[in-house]
């Protein structure tokens, strides 16, 4: 793996925010860490809840193991987590983002939420998909950023939130980078099949559920998931914002109107209210 510093900083870590009487889980993306789910954890910690963000399997600190991961190791690292979750808050919040919503919806058909926040929710890869049950036979790795163009402001702010500290103008780490930064196409089936498995999941839902979407989202379309809300079995309120993928991060432009949306969605699990009917 590479010898960049990615993930290691305290940040990546597992946290518990917040130490109010109701309980929340927050499950990250792939291949993310609980960093990308604080922002989402203090919001409801200054709520009164005590949200808990876990790492899975193989990322953050473990990020020399993802090759070895399969989505099983995902899903039952996640339904730990939410079956003490549960034992402490019958009727706690899941909330997961981008591949961390596919791994919610699993937990949900199986031991619902009093709440369901979805941010980014991966369900479908895209046209790549159909080449992973071949490609992962032929192709053991791709490199994701062999073409990035370091001058990209975007692309900037993203390896540095993951790797803070490095040069990205030093020449030596950007062919690190480019070259050996590489993410296996097994593992990369793996999600498909993770998100494949969450759509058909989504029609056992019944839980009242908040979807987050971003317009400008490349990685998980708001077609896709405007298909994922009529699938969901139950009361659903969904809001699109001019953010990309990383809405979650509550930042940008998006950030105050992402946050007015989850206050808004899970104050009546905290006075008791119902959340009756789909918008």
């Amino acid at each position: 793996m590479v010898s960049l510093p990615f993930f290691a900083g305290p940040e990546h870590a597992p946290f518990a925010l917040g130490d109010g009487p109701r309980r929340a889980l927050l499950i990250h993306g792939f291949p993310g860490t609980p960093a990308e789910m604080r922002p989402l954890g203090e919001l409801l910690g200054a709520a009164g809840w005590r949200a808990h963000g876990l790492l899975l399997p193989g990322m953050g600190s473990e990020i020399a193991r993802l090759g070895e991961m399969r989505r099983r190791a995902w899903i039952d690292a996640a339904r730990r987590a939410w079956q003490a979750t549960l034992r402490e808050d019958p009727v706690a919040l899941l909330a997961g983002n981008s591949m961390g919503a596919a791994i919610a919806l699993h937990l949900a058909a199986e031991a619902p939420p009093g709440r369901l926040v979805l941010a980014a929710p991966f369900w479908h890869i895209g046209a790549l998909g159909s080449l992973l049950p071949l490609a992962k036979h032929v192709v053991r790795t791709i490199a994701p950023f062999s073409r990035a163009n370091f001058g990209d402001p975007a692309l900037r702010a993203e390896l540095l939130r993951l790797a803070p500290g490095i040069d990205l103008d030093d020449v030596a780490t950007q062919l690190e980078i480019r070259t050996r930064l590489r993410l296996p196409t097994a593992v990369l089936d793996e999600v498909r099949l993770l998100g494949a498995a969450a759509y058909r999941e989504a029609a056992r839902v019944l839980s009242p559920t908040l979807v987050l979407q971003g317009t400008d989202d490349r990685v998980v379309r708001r077609a896709d998931t405007r298909r994922l809300l009529v699938r969901l079995a139950g009361p659903v309120v969904y809001h699109e914002f001019t953010a990309g993928h990383e809405l979650v991060l509550l930042s940008g432009p998006a950030a105050e109107g992402a946050a007015q949306a989850v206050r808004a969605f899970v104050t009546p699990l905290q006075t008791g209210q119902p959340l009756a009917q789909k918008q």
